[in-house]
C-alpha cells in the first residue's frame, strides 16, 4: 500500500478511482442512463414514483454507479469493503451495502434475489471467473439479466497489466465462452468506447478511431503516466459490454 496524508495507506480505489465526481452529466450518470434505457427495458416504477426491480452492484466500489442506478433499482451493493456506504450516506440514498468477499466466497445473499445484476471492471480481478460468474447466476432471478462490462485485451494488450491487481484478460470470444459455461443464455457482447457521445450518435465513433492511431505516450499528460488526456486515452482503451440472461431451468 502507498502512503497517504499522515501516514494513511491508499487503497486500490484511493489510487485508481482518487475523484467519484458524481455529477449530474458525468460518465457514471451517461453510463447508467444509457443501460436502463437501451438495454435494460427502461425505468419500471410504481404509483408512489419507487423502483419495482432490483439490482445487485458486484465490487461496487465506492458505488457512483450504484447511486445512479438507486433512480431506477432497487439497490444492493456487495464489495470486500463497504466504501459505498459513505456515497451513499452523503447522497441520502437507501441502498443496502453487504461487505463480503466475493471471489472465492459464496455471495450472502438468497438465490433468485435480484432482476439485474451489475459488475463493471471487476471480473478482470477475479481468479476464479467461473465461481464469480456462478454466483451472479444464482442470485439472479429466472431471466434475471447480467450487465458484464471489463477491459478489451484486443485493444488493451499493451497495458492490461499497468494495473497489479489484474490477473485475468477477457476477449469477445472468452467472454462469450464464460458466459456459456456459467448458465447464461441470450447472450449479446459489444466493443465500446468509453466515450459516451459514441452510445449517442454512433456516426461520430470515427473520432475515436481516427484518435486510436496517434502515438500511446499522447495518451498521457505526464511522465508518471498518472493523468490521462480522456479523449485520447478512451479512443484506444475499449471496454468489453455483455449482456445476459439466466438460463432456465431444463426439468
Amino acid at each position: 500500500m502507498a502512503a497517504g496524508p499522515r501516514g494513511k495507506s491508499l487503497s486500490y480505489l484511493d489510487i485508481v478511482y482518487p475523484d467519484l465526481g458524481l455529477k449530474a452529466g458525468d460518465y457514471a450518470h451517461q453510463l447508467v442512463d444509457h443501460l436502463v434505457e437501451k438495454r435494460l427495458g427502461g425505468e419500471s416504477l410504481d404509483s408512489d414514483g419507487k423502483p419495482t426491480k432490483t439490482l445487485l452492484d458486484v465490487g461496487a466500489g465506492k458505488g457512483a454507479q450504484a447511486a445512479v442506478f438507486s433512480r431506477y433499482f432497487s439497490v444492493t451493493t456487495i464489495d470486500r469493503h463497504g466504501d459505498a456506504q459513505q456515497t451513499f450516506d452523503s447522497l441520502k440514498i437507501d441502498a443496502n451495502v453487504v461487505v463480503a468477499e466475493i471471489g472465492e466466497q459464496p455471495f450472502p445473499l438468497p438465490d433468485n434475489s435480484f432482476d439485474v445484476v451489475f459488475t463493471k471492471s471487476v471480473i478482470e480481478h477475479v481468479e476464479n471467473w467461473e465461481h464469480f460468474l456462478s454466483e451472479i447466476s444464482r442470485v439472479l432471478k429466472p431471466d434475471g439479466l447480467a450487465v458484464v462490462m471489463t477491459p478489451n485485451w484486443t485493444s488493451q494488450r499493451v497495458n492490461f497489466y499497468d494495473d497489479p491487481t489484474h490477473v485475468r484478460p477477457y476477449t469477445l470470444r472468452t467472454l462469450d465462452r464464460a458466459l456459456r459455461m456459467t448458465e447464461f443464455d441470450n447472450i449479446q457482447i459489444a466493443d465500446i468506447y468509453q466515450l459516451p457521445f459514441t452510445w449517442r450518435m454512433p456516426f461520430l465513433k470515427f473520432i475515436p478511431w481516427l484518435l486510436c492511431k496517434l502515438p500511446d505516450s499522447m495518451k498521457w499528460r505526464d511522465q508518471n503516466q498518472r493523468k490521462h488526456r480522456l479523449l485520447i486515452r478512451f479512443s484506444k482503451e475499449t471496454m468489453l459490454l455483455a449482456i445476459a440472461q439466466k438460463r432456465k431451468s431444463v426439468k
